[in-house]
């Protein structure tokens, strides 16, 4: 009878030692299952704001590339020393930069490789304080080795909504719109 009574109570602590061991040696497959679960309904609901900022849309893409472009061509100006001159076809919706020191030959190959503006964003037009709009053609905006640039509005447009881009002479800084600005404003 003792002999059994070991016998049990050595049974009762294996099996007291596997039930802890099995239970701290890792997840059971619902526990898994339900963290999965709750990772897809959180996924769910992030791709809407995931695709806002990952894909941006063709008015922010040509934003960024306008602001950084011109941020650019004040620096290069100021390193270089280099007059810049940022050309804006109106007709085309295509950009391009030149420098004084380029050949014909590589003008002409940097408007062929200008940056055209995607999918429904279209330029509007270009406006100087002294010259006015120009509303089709080339528009050219300078960038002078001193650091200063022409004052300059570029204006475009993805349908019903229109950006504006100010670019002061002295600041790199581009000034954005979210509205159709003039010089009056």
């Amino acid at each position: 009878m003792i002999a059994m009574m070991i016998h049990v109570k050595k049974l009762l602590n294996n099996q007291q030692r596997a039930t802890v061991h099995r239970h701290s040696s890792g997840f059971t497959l619902i526990e898994l299952m339900v963290v999965i679960a709750l990772l897809g309904i959180m996924v769910v609901f992030s791709i809407p704001r995931l695709h806002d900022t990952l894909f941006l849309d063709d008015t922010k893409k040509s934003s960024r590339w306008i602001i950084g472009k011109v941020k650019a061509l004040k620096e290069s100006t100021i390193q270089s020393q280099k007059q810049y001159v940022l050309h804006i076809d109106l007709d085309t919706d295509r950009i391009w930069e030149t420098h004084e020191a380029m050949s014909p030959e590589s003008i002409e190959t940097a408007a062929l490789d200008a940056y055209t503006l995607p999918g429904d964003v279209k330029l509007i037009d270009v406006e100087f304080p002294v010259g006015g709009k120009i509303i089709s053609g080339q528009a050219n905006i300078t960038f002078y080795k001193t650091g200063y640039s022409d004052k300059a509005l570029i204006h475009i447009q993805d349908g019903n909504d229109q950006l504006s881009f100010l670019i002061e002479p002295f600041l790199t800084k581009v000034k954005l719109f979210d509205r159709y600005a003039t010089f009056d404003d």
